[in-house]
């Protein structure tokens, strides 16, 4: 009678480390699922705010009727792009949506602005290389993948190169997952 009860026990204590593995699991697989909306959602928070932020900006070149307006309007732009680097760079911020912003800014960085109140700008790139120089480098890595993307705005022309080399840089600074 005692080897019986002691199988039954054996046998209730096995199904009872199955349930407990079987329940760890499906908590587990729930909390997964947690994570993936948390994390889609913000992705979807920060896409937003960056996006938000350009347009204002956009907008805002309007008001730009003195030097001080042109020197705070560039400021926050090339603080914007600080913001986005650093955010896909922690992995917050989609590697596509940024390799795609990264790639729009080496396309115009050696253009004139047109619009009339940023003329006295010669390029783009110039105000970026004397906002990057004004932080004494607080931001080094930052700093490290806009003078790669200069190099690469200064070298090409071909706009398929430059998505390429784009691409690569990109991948480079990406976070291993």
């Amino acid at each position: 009678m005692n080897e019986i009860l002691k199988d039954v026990l054996d046998a209730m204590t096995s199904l009872a480390i199955i349930f407990g593995v079987l329940f760890s699991y499906l908590q587990i697989k729930k909390i997964s699922k947690t994570i993936d909306i948390n994390k889609k959602s913000n992705f979807i928070k920060v896409l937003g705010r960056f996006t938000k932020e350009y347009d204002s900006l956009m907008i805002e070149i309007g008001d730009c009727n003195s030097q001080k307006k042109v020197d705070v309007w560039y400021f926050r732009l090339w603080n914007l792009y600080t913001n986005e680097f650093v955010f896909f760079y922690q992995g917050i911020l989609d590697p596509l949506i940024f390799e795609f912003w990264a790639f729009r800014l080496c396309l115009f960085y050696n253009e004139k602005p047109s619009d009339a109140c940023l003329k006295r700008t010669p390029c783009y790139k110039k105000s970026h290389l004397k906002y990057m120089k004004n932080r004494e480098k607080s931001y080094p890595r930052t700093d490290a993948f806009y003078h790669e993307l200069i190099k690469i705005a200064d070298e090409e022309k071909n706009e398929e190169n430059i998505e390429n080399r784009v691409h690569k840089l990109v991948q480079k600074y990406r976070k291993s997952k």
